[in-house]
């Protein structure tokens, strides 16, 4: 990162330095504020295409498919939903334990 950053303010010096005597002119906040917000983006863009992605590394399969997308009841008053990944009792309340048994 420091050597991108050394490159970015030698850069922007070079080009400072190329302009035409008479195109100089006074410099002001704004063109203060003009280059540390170039610098800023140029570094965060360097630093990005610089680093690997860590949540790259962190892949999680997708759920299994399941041939038959039909409810079934692995027991009584339990009914299970393949689509949803999910138990429910007769009563229409969520089942954690099944749902974790079964999915």
């Amino acid at each position: 990162m420091r050597g991108t950053l050394l490159k970015l303010a030698l850069a922007g010096a070079l080009a400072l330095s190329m302009t035409a005597p008479g195109l100089a002119r006074h410099w002001n906040s704004g063109d203060t504020a003009a280059l540390i917000t170039g610098l800023a983006i140029g570094g965060i863009a360097a630093s990005a295409a610089s680093h690997d992605h860590y949540y790259q590394d962190q892949y999680i399969p997708p759920p299994p498919v399941y041939r038959s997308a039909a409810p079934f009841s692995p027991a009584r008053g339990i009914i299970c939903y393949p689509r949803q990944l999910a138990c429910y009792a007769n009563d229409g309340s969520f089942a954690p334990k099944w749902t974790n048994r079964v999915f």
